[in-house]
């Protein structure tokens, strides 16, 4: 069970650090420097930090190469993560469709070469989004978990860590409020198809790819303001308040997606996964 101890040592360093940082800008700047929120510098800091951590961590307790969470490069790594990217992207795309179909979202079109490329520029960040949550969730926790745990329960434990992360300031609130509830189960069904991206290809970056092409997608939409939620927006199928991911439709979709994953790797990523297993 050491692997557990690690993750929750990484918990509780990343945790301490995480307040330390919170106290000196308050105390400098007079002003709350937003850590938890998933927006603006406090997530960029944020970012930045558990992804220091992971190499501190990935070198010294590991004992392994930042590279061998799955990001080590080789002949075809750019085919098989722009492959993920475009799943990603058509996925997205595909859902917000069928949801238009139904009436629980509407597009409207408000052409703007400036607001294009505002939305591009924003959209694109998406990708170091992708990156950063991959190179700890099915990177790190992932890969130390299954070192000496069932595949299964390293999947779900990732699983649960990665829905706590998307409230920090209130992960409570997973528990207690129906629209959270439905978020979390959204946010573990997305883990399992990304958990099992990185075990069916052996790396990072067929997860990458699929985790940036979504958030891209939704990004680029948002900031194009290209769709709407219709009133009332609330649909335990397609998504309480016009979020697909708190809708059990998205779930299963998710879960489906696995099925998928085999036309994306190539016989290259199979056989890099033999020979690493």
């Amino acid at each position: 069970m050491k692997s557990f101890n690690k993750i929750l040592a990484f918990i509780l360093v990343f945790s301490a650090a995480l307040l330390l940082i919170h106290f000196v800008i308050q105390l400098v700047f007079q002003k709350d420097p937003g850590l938890l929120l998933h927006h603006g510098i406090g997530q960029a800091a944020f970012y930045l930090l558990f992804v220091f951590l992971v190499f501190l961590f990935q070198k010294y307790v590991n004992r392994e190469g930042f590279l061998q969470l799955g990001l080590r490069p080789y002949p075809g790594w750019v085919s098989l993560l722009s492959r993920g990217w475009l799943a990603g992207v058509i996925a997205f795309v595909g859902y917000s469709l069928l949801m238009k179909a139904f009436g629980i979202v509407e597009f409207k079109y408000r052409p703007g070469f400036e607001r294009m490329i505002v939305a591009f520029l924003v959209a694109f960040s998406a990708f170091t989004i992708a990156l950063t949550e991959e190179i700890l969730f099915r990177g790190f926790f992932l890969q130390t978990l299954l070192k000496d745990l069932p595949k299964w329960i390293a999947v779900v434990v990732t699983g649960l860590i990665f829905v706590v992360f998307h409230d920090l300031a209130n992960p409570l609130s997973f528990l207690t409020e129906p629209r959270q509830m439905m978020l979390a189960g959204g946010l573990f069904s997305l883990n399992i198809l990304l958990c099992m991206a990185y075990l069916k290809s052996g790396n990072l970056f067929l997860p990458i790819g699929i985790h940036s092409g979504l958030v891209f997608a939704k990004i680029f939409f948002r900031k194009m303001k290209m769709m709407y939620a219709t009133e009332p927006a609330n649909s335990y199928l397609f998504g309480l308040e016009g979020d697909a991911r708190r809708g059990v439709l998205a779930w299963i979709l998710f879960l489906a997606g696995i099925l998928v994953l085999h036309f994306l790797i190539s016989d290259r990523e199979r056989l890099f996964t033999k020979k690493a297993s």
